[in-house]
């Protein structure tokens, strides 16, 4: 039976268990309360995480589409003034060339050189400024092409050179026997490198000859070239070097003076190698010169004698083809370059017809008339692209003559819709005469060999006429290839060489017909090309003229137009077995 005390103990218990329940559920009240308060809070703060997502969103998408919009405007002003400047600085610099043909007074004549220099030097100025306005805008782009850095180094030498023979000044060349003859680059963009390092040693050295050395070493990617240019003069202090290649930086010695620019070559020249791969720098010391140099990798060119062929073909239109008679339409706006560019195509002879806008161009254009086109880019109503492409549209591609584009902007996108309109060559603004004449002769003598029957007739007007003889398959050879193989070999064995040839020729066209059918671009380009070169060796300037269309338009062109190209090579090598 339970005592008094145990009473009281239990009693105790029970209060003790009661107060600790009670405190429990006190606690419990207490963080329940303190939980729900946390979630409300959390739950708050979501909310205004969620608003200030969404509001920051919406600002990053106005600031993208302001930033869109800001570089559209950049680069639309890069366009605009690209053309606004060197349209009229075109047709300065063209009527100076014009002025000096015909000038016999040698007063007179300096004069004109004077005004020439200064008109180049502000043509750099003005390229300067928009290549670092396209390279701001990020419209700066690189081609990838056959570089042949020996050629790019000699004309750079021939501009250069000419204004200093007079100062008795020599600029020479030391190019390593291990320079490659081509590498794939951009050919534009390394010259005007090199073009830029050269000004510069020019202006800032009054003495002795300035070098330019050429050399390479083996490099993962091929061949790493390296391009130096040697100066004896004032030489550049080291506290002024680390600044040299930054945008607008000048040095400062005794030469400054007569030598101010934009500041901006070295700064280009320094983007551009390194938007190639490679690294640009400078050794100096005050009082002996400077050495600028550069280096780039670059990939080898692995069949340089087909490209040398076609050089060798080109300087064979410039030599056989006559301007003499040839039909051009011109369409151009501007005043100032109409009347140059007819006088330009005045003294070559040619036949021009005018046409002020590229709708009048359209309105005026001819199956037959013409024999080739020069269009002007920028014109209203219709620009120069669009009234190309109304054209060409406008009747068969057999009736279409070439087109040159001609151009003041120096945007690159150009180029790339001008092959998109199946434009034949784009010549940028200034247009010196003798480069027009050399361009128009390319572009005409390439489009005989596979244009229409007049086209082909004209040709062959230009040429010597041939006497009636028995088949033979020299008959079928032109150009200086076809003189030397007829020298070097017996009409036995010249015969043997053209049967191998043509066994060669059709296992290379099966090849390509099975590359177009695979979409295999490549391997279709890589046979094109080599057929193209061992054509133009033998002299079957036909089939090299096939082979160029293929490379120019197999990337557009469907299997209905390939198969029309295989017949037609597929009968030029039967004629040519038919003459064996």
């Amino acid at each position: 039976m339970p005592t008094v005390e145990d009473d009281r103990v239990s009693r105790r218990r029970y209060q003790r268990e009661q107060r600790a329940r009670a405190e429990a559920e006190e606690l419990l009240e207490n963080k329940s309360r303190e939980l729900f308060l946390a979630n409300q809070k959390l739950s708050e703060y979501s909310e205004h995480l969620e608003t200030a997502v969404l509001e920051r969103t919406t600002e990053l998408r106005q600031a993208l589409v302001q930033a869109e919009a800001a570089s559209a405007v950049r680069t639309r002003f890069v366009a605009t003034m690209s053309h606004e400047i060197r349209t009229p600085l075109g047709g300065m610099l063209g009527m100076i060339d014009l002025l000096e043909m015909d000038e016999d007074n040698p007063e007179k004549l300096e004069f004109l050189k004077n005004a020439r220099i200064s008109g180049q030097a502000l043509s750099r100025i003005v390229n300067d400024v928009l290549d670092f306005s396209k390279m701001e805008a990020g419209v700066f782009v690189f081609e990838d092409e056959g570089v042949d850095i020996r050629a790019l180094i000699g004309s750079v030498i021939a501009m250069a050179g000419a204004n200093l023979i007079s100062e008795g000044r020599i600029i020479e060349s030391k190019v390593d026997l291990s320079v490659p003859p081509l590498f794939f680059g951009d050919a534009t963009r390394i010259r005007q490198v090199i073009s830029n390092l050269v000004s510069n040693a020019v202006n800032y050295s009054m003495n002795g000859p300035i070098t330019l050395r050429a050399k390479s070493t083996p490099h993962a990617k091929g061949v790493l070239l390296r391009v130096e240019v040697q100066d004896f003069g004032v030489g550049i202090e080291k506290s002024q070097l680390e600044n040299l290649f930054k945008d607008f930086s000048q040095i400062s010695n005794s030469l400054t003076a007569a030598a101010r620019g934009t500041g901006l070559g070295l700064a280009i020249s320094k983007r551009i190698i390194e938007g190639c791969g490679g690294t640009i720098g400078v050794e100096s010391s005050p009082g002996f010169g400077s050495t600028f140099w550069f280096e780039i990798p670059a990939e080898v060119v692995a069949t340089p004698q087909i490209i040398e062929a076609e050089h060798v073909l080109d300087e064979a239109f410039s030599e056989s083809f006559s301007l003499e008679g040839t039909r051009v339409l011109l369409a151009e706006d501007n005043t100032i370059n109409q009347k140059l560019l007819l006088v330009y195509l005045d003294r070559m002879g040619v036949d021009a017809v005018l046409a002020e806008t590229g709708r009048i161009a359209v309105e005026k254009f001819e199956p037959g008339l013409f024999d080739l086109i020069l269009m002007d880019v920028a014109m209203p109503e219709i620009d120069g692209l669009e009234a190309t492409s109304l054209i060409r549209k406008s009747t068969s591609a057999e009736n279409i003559p070439p087109v040159i584009i001609l151009t003041a902007h120096i945007m690159d996108a150009i180029h790339e819709q001008a092959t998109a309109v199946g434009v034949d060559t784009v010549l940028c603004k200034p247009i010196p005469f003798r480069d027009l004449k050399e361009a128009m002769i390319k572009t005409l003598g390439r489009n005989r060999l596979v244009g229409p029957d007049h086209d082909k007739e004209a040709a062959a007007a230009n040429m010597e006429p041939a006497e009636a003889e028995p088949k033979n398959v020299s008959t079928l050879m032109s150009g200086p290839m076809a003189e030397d193989l007829l020298l070097m070999f017996s009409p036995e064995d010249l015969a043997q060489l053209a049967s191998n040839y043509v066994v060669d020729g059709q296992e290379t066209l099966k090849k390509m017909s099975e590359s177009h059918g695979l979409g295999q671009l490549e391997k279709l380009l890589e046979n094109a090309h080599y057929l193209k070169g061992s054509s133009l060796l033998m002299g079957f300037s036909e089939v090299a003229a096939l082979c160029t269309e293929i490379e120019d338009n197999a990337a557009i062109r469907d299997a209905i137009w390939m198969s029309e190209v295989e017949r037609k090579m597929s009968g030029l090598f039967s004629e040519i077995l038919s003459h064996v």
